[in-house]
């Protein structure tokens, strides 16, 4: 069962969607649930983006790293003679 809501747009957003469904053939209502459906699989998407960072940070600084990468960067870059 679909739910009304109420929408307000500044006039110049109502007539530039007005003229896109009336160009397309397309109803208003139809776009707006298109763009609601859109923006929402938007958020899910950064909302499991942000969950796998923080499970990607899980444990970080947490006992010893094998090697400094960060302390012998430049000792690493450097020091090695490039071809």
């Amino acid at each position: 069962m679909d739910t009304a809501i109420v929408l307000s747009l500044p006039h110049e957003q109502y007539e530039q969607l007005t003229e896109i469904a009336r160009s397309r053939r397309i109803p208003i209502d139809d776009i707006a649930k298109v763009m609601v459906s859109e923006w929402l699989d938007q958020q899910a998407r950064f909302a499991r983006a942000c969950m796998l960072m923080r499970d990607l940070g899980k444990g970080l600084a947490r006992g010893a790293a094998p090697h400094n990468v960060a302390l012998n960067h430049d000792k690493f870059l450097y020091s090695r003679k490039h071809a």
